[in-house]
This record gives structure tokens, C-alpha cells and sequence, in this order.
């Protein structure tokens, strides 16, 4: 990104992308479904004095003109968008020719959805998942862009499992809302087992998890 750019941030969640972007010189957009997530974004860039624009709405419905922005990106939340066929539509018809896309997904973890799983029974499909497979990615997004998609790693780590659960509640906006929708006996059982998954990944007295996902960048035709 670069000066004058025109940027989307989809599901921009507490605005981290879309703040590196306004720095940068951009004119940005940040998109979220969540007010609260919004606010916090806000302040930010209130707290910085940048120049970023912050909308509420559904990544299925861009309330923006066809290729009206130079850049679209996610970072871990599009994903999670419940119908990923009309979000993907709609990365493509907001981005102008030639303009660039940048989304990052978490590549399917069994371990982590079986946890899921315990608490809250997925129905049919799960999008989350389906980004993750490189093959979906390209059926999503490969008839408006020319993609490259490449495997890489973010390591998440923490003095304890405590200290990632209050880290990944409070700071990722998908577990955030799964805990806060949880009934207390729900929580209290994924709360036990999110800490006896990250005992898993104790080294030397602290939990170093790393966690795989694609990189995926294109070029709008």
C-alpha cells in the first residue's frame, strides 16, 4: 500500500490493519460488523489522528460502487463472513482493475475444532475452514484475481495457558464473541478445554503455539 491508495479493510475487526494502512497515507476504509469492535478502532485513530473512515455493515453486502477502491484486504476476517461464496463475490466487485487484494486465513486446525465442536455444534459447512484450503480459496476468488497463495506460520505465545486464554478472549474478535455468547456452563467447558490444548504447547515455561495459514494476494483482472 502506498500513499493515496484507496483501501478496503473488510471485517477489520479493532482497525489493526487498517490503521497501518492510514499511516502509510492511504485513504481508508474500515468495514466491521461489530459496533462495539468499531469503537474501539475509532479511538485509535482518534488517539493518532488519522484520517479513517469507519462503516458497520456485512462483508456479504459492501454498500460501495463496483471498483471502487485500489486495495482490499482481511486479515483474518472475512473468513468468517456465513456466506463465503457472496463475501468473495464482493471482494472482487468493489476492487478496481488491476487493483490489489490481500487476505490471510487460518488453515483448517483439527484440534482446535474439535474444542469448538464440543461447545458450539457447527451446522453444514464452516467457512472458516473452507478459506483455509487453497482449493476453495481459488474456486472463491480465482475468476476476478490472479492469485498467488502461500503457506506461512504466526505464533501465538504467552507466559501461560491462562495468560493466552485471557489474551485470545479479549484481543481476537471471533473467540471473543464465542465466549461472550456462551452460557456460564458452556464457557466454563470450553475454558477448560482451550487450557488443556495450550498445555500442549508449554516449552521452557511457556506456551508457544504456532499456527499455519494462507497468504493470499492477487491481482484484479
Amino acid at each position: 500500500m502506498k500513499a493515496g491508495d484507496r483501501v478496503l479493510d473488510v471485517a477489520t475487526g479493532t482497525g489493526e490493519l487498517a490503521l497501518r494502512a492510514a499511516r502509510l497515507g492511504a485513504e481508508v476504509t474500515g468495514f466491521d460488523l461489530a459496533p462495539a469492535l468499531l469503537e474501539q478502532a475509532r479511538a485509535k485513530s482518534e488517539r493518532e489522528g488519522l484520517a479513517v473512515e469507519w462503516v458497520e455493515g456485512t462483508a456479504e453486502a459492501l454498500p460501495y460502487a463496483d471498483g471502487g477502491f485500489d486495495v482490499v484486504c482481511s486479515n483474518f476476517g472475512v473468513i468468517f463472513a456465513p456466506d463465503d461464496e457472496a463475501a468473495a463475490r464482493e471482494l472482487g466487485r468493489v476492487c478496481t482493475a488491476g487493483g490489489r487484494l490481500g487476505v490471510t486465513a487460518w488453515k483448517p486446525n483439527e484440534g482446535l475444532h474439535r474444542i469448538y465442536e464440543i461447545v458450539e455444534a457447527s451446522e453444514g459447512r464452516d467457512p472458516p475452514e473452507e478459506w483455509g484450503r487453497e482449493e476453495r480459496t481459488r474456486e472463491l476468488l480465482g475468476a476476478d484475481f490472479e492469485l498467488t497463495i502461500d503457506d506461512a506460520v504466526w505464533t501465538l505465545e504467552g507466559d501461560s495457558p491462562e495468560d493466552v486464554w485471557e489474551l485470545m478472549t479479549s484481543a481476537a474478535p471471533p473467540m471473543k464473541a464465542l465466549v461472550e455468547r456462551l452460557e456460564p456452563e458452556r464457557l466454563a467447558e470450553f475454558h477448560s478445554a482451550m487450557l488443556d490444548y495450550w498445555r500442549g504447547f508449554e516449552h521452557d515455561g511457556r506456551v508457544v503455539e504456532p499456527r499455519g495459514y494462507l497468504l493470499v494476494l492477487g491481482r484484479r483482472r
